[in-house]
């Protein structure tokens, strides 16, 4: 007991009291921690918001398809009303070959923007189908996963049947959503 007494000076009291208060760390300092946490939360939110915008670009896509068969259709429409005599299928290559030279193709840059049936192998393309045994037009748009976005049949004089099937493509959209 002598011992401890001896050891316990009043200097070596004030030593141990003063100790544990003698912090030099700032309380405001941001750890490695803290860091890794804002990091991860960001990176977090950017994986929830780049479904959206990578949907928006197809959906865009899409869009210049369905805007080539829609002028597809209008220039057919305009062939057949100037002489409803000639044939669908003259009308169809002569419509491709001028159309393939100022429409592109939104999926695919080297693929045309428009085919015809027989020679269709590229995904985005606008695929015309004559028949010139009823002498029709059959266009068809696709999306690049094969998804019918616009069907339109083509008959002189000027008439149109015009059918865009969605459902399939928004049940698609809010599978990637999920």
């Amino acid at each position: 007991m002598d011992e401890n007494k001896i050891n316990e000076t009043p200097e070596n009291t004030e030593n141990k009291a003063t100790e544990p208060a003698k912090k030099d760390e700032n309380p405001n300092k941001i750890t490695f921690f803290e860091i890794f946490i804002l990091i991860l939360l960001i990176i977090c939110i950017g994986l929830y918001i780049s479904p959206n915008f990578l949907l928006k670009a197809e959906n865009r896509k899409n869009a210049l398809v369905q805007t080539n068969a829609s002028i597809f259709t209008s220039k057919a429409l305009s062939e057949f009303s100037i002489n409803s005599k000639v044939k669908a299928s003259v009308v169809s290559k002569k419509l491709v070959e001028e159309l393939n030279a100022v429409n592109k193709n939104p999926f695919s840059k080297k693929a045309s923007a428009y085919c015809i049936i027989d020679k269709c192998e590229h995904n985005g393309s606008v695929k015309i189908s004559p028949d010139d045994k009823i002498n029709s037009i059959t266009v068809e748009a696709y999306t690049n996963d094969n998804i019918l976005l616009v069907r339109t049949v083509i008959q002189p004089p000027s008439f149109v049947t015009y059918t865009r099937d969605l459902t399939s493509l928004e049940k698609q959209n809010k599978k990637r959503k999920k």
